[in-house]
């Protein structure tokens, strides 16, 4: 079974930071970006980043250089990024809310890294790690010196633009190696698909380590319009929430949990900025329906939610579904939607030979956003990207190690992962089928389910529930009543021995569900 983006003719230039460029050139008073106080035209950031760019040169850089940039939310970070991609180099986002020790261990894995740029608020995250350190706040009076002009530099559509790292299953970070031709596709397909124009500013609300975060710093400078920074080392609700409604933000780019928290904040306010957003872009974990649906429905209510699937390894975003019927999602998995442009989407057997229509198989990605691959990766993790022989030839795809089908309509549902599964009691289960089901209990809005040693060492299945409104009605949730119940609609071996009832779940800096932190709650 295989699904088929929509072919868009593409230019041949295929470079994002061109495109800034160009609208510099345009609009030059137009407002590019906004950070607290300070505001910066396309013309100011243009000539800003040029200035470093150039500096950049005169150190080295240039085609296949690969830079660490490790700053805060601020103008000198929309700097560093364009200032890097101007000079041929790649970026790679070093998250200044990860540990020192976990930068280090990143900036390590990368031999071709010979450059980091930091402030003297982020130098001693990765004081130590391997590369030239470059403190852009205190350049300033040397890179007055330094020529405004946009830097002429080859550059083909393959190269890269930025790294990203991705969890790896053996605990080192893998360097996923993204390609400017990927990276414009991605971007000139939200900018077509969904009418984004110098009207769709965007706000950061996730932070710099995530991969959707590079869509959503340059989605709005890719489309004309502004890029609103908030001006805070981790995510901070409220000052996000005040940014929307001050700015009139009209694209956000975001994980399902931290539009959750978002949309807890409207209701608590009870004003509704949230909802004259115009897209609201989710990916990253899954979808519960539940948290959303009200708010979404709500009359007046004209902010379109699209529920995203992706992987780094493929610039970030390979489908997208327009979330509207909400009758339809529930008790049963929501979909994620029909490919981007010139994007293909198979579902493979272990074989690699296609599944019937309608059956499950793996989740594979070919098409112009397929990576340029990992650059620090083992070889088991680098068979991931293989060849795929087909009657026009081969194909290069990424196996994501994701399950999923098709539904006659042609749009991918995603149940789980091919590694996910674990066995409890001689039983192989899918710990996303579990939460799925505790999920449809009337009592419960979420759930997360984690398999954890017991006092024996073996793996028993532990719940986290977040109480629906009617739980709440009567106090609490009473968690030997979900287990019975639970009983009725699942092998007693896929409903968890233990429950702990939260008010919310904890968040990582990416703004998805802490499941460490979960696991460690229930250690404690």
């Amino acid at each position: 079974m295989s699904l088929t983006g929509k072919r868009l003719a593409l230019p041949e230039d295929l470079l994002v930071h061109r495109v800034f460029e160009t609208h510099a050139r345009q609009y030059p008073e137009r407002t590019a970006l906004t950070c607290g106080a300070e505001r910066l035209t396309f013309a100011e950031l243009n000539a800003r980043a040029n200035r470093f760019s150039h500096h950049l040169i005169a150190l080295g850089a240039g085609r296949g250089s690969v830079i660490g940039v490790c700053l805060d939310r601020t103008p000198d970070l929309l700097v560093a990024i364009l200032g890097t991609l101007k000079a041929g180099a790649a970026y790679v986002p070093l998250d200044p809310t990860y540990p020192a020790e976990r930068l280090r261990l990143m900036v390590s894995q990368l031999d071709a890294i010979k450059l980091n740029v930091a402030a003297a608020e982020t130098r001693d995250l990765i004081a130590g790690a391997p590369g030239e350190l470059i403190l852009i706040d205190e350049l300033s009076g040397h890179l007055d010196a330094q020529p405004a002009t946009d830097p002429v530099v080859d550059l083909s559509n393959d190269d890269l633009c930025y790294v990203v790292f991705t969890s790896g299953s053996t605990g080192t970070p893998k360097a996923t190696a993204v390609r400017h031709e990927g990276w414009y596709n991605l971007l000139e397909w939200l900018r077509v698909e969904y009418g984004l124009d110098a009207t769709a500013g965007g706000l950061t609300v996730s932070s710099f380590g995530f991969d959707i975060s590079q869509r959503g710093l340059m989605a709005p400078l890719f489309s004309g319009a502004p890029l609103h920074l908030l001006p805070s080392r981790v995510f901070d609700p409220g000052m996000a929430y005040r940014l929307i409604e001050t700015h009139g933000v009209r694209q956000l780019h975001c994980a399902p949990s931290t539009l959750y928290v978002l949309i807890d904040h409207e209701r608590a306010l009870g004003t509704d900025a949230l909802t004259r957003v115009g897209h609201v872009f989710i990916g990253g974990e899954p979808l519960t329906v539940s948290r959303v649906e009200e708010w979404a429905a709500q009359e007046g209510n004209s902010c379109v939610l699209l529920h995203q699937y992706g992987v780094a390894e493929c610039t970030d975003v390979a489908t997208s579904h327009v979330l509207g019927d909400y009758a339809r999602y529930r008790g049963a998995a929501t979909p994620v939607g029909e490919p981007v442009y010139n994007t293909e989407i198979r579902l493979l057997d272990d074989d690699l030979n296609e599944v019937p229509d309608g059956e499950t198989g793996e989740i594979c990605i070919s098409g112009i956003s397929v990576s340029a691959g990992y650059l620090n990766a083992s070889a088991a993790d680098t068979r991931r990207f293989t060849e795929l022989a087909t009657p026009d030839g081969p194909v290069r795809l990424y196996r994501t190690g994701d399950r999923g089908y098709a539904t006659p309509a042609g749009e991918l549902v995603v149940v789980g992962r091919v590694d996910a599964q674990v066995k409890i009691r001689g039983m192989r289960m899918d710990l996303g089928d579990v939460e799925h089901g505790v999920r449809s209990h009337p009592l419960v809005d979420d759930a997360v389910v984690l398999a954890l040693p017991d006092d024996a060492g073996e793996l028993s299945l532990v719940g986290f529930v977040l109480p629906a409104d009617g739980a709440l009605d009567t106090g609490t949730l009473d968690t030997r009543v979900l287990y019975r119940d639970l009983l009725k609609t699942l092998p007693r071996n896929m409903v968890p021995q233990e429950f702990t009832v939260l008010d919310t779940f904890p968040l990582n800096p990416n703004g998805k569900t802490d499941r460490r932190a979960l696991a460690a709650l229930a250690r404690g």
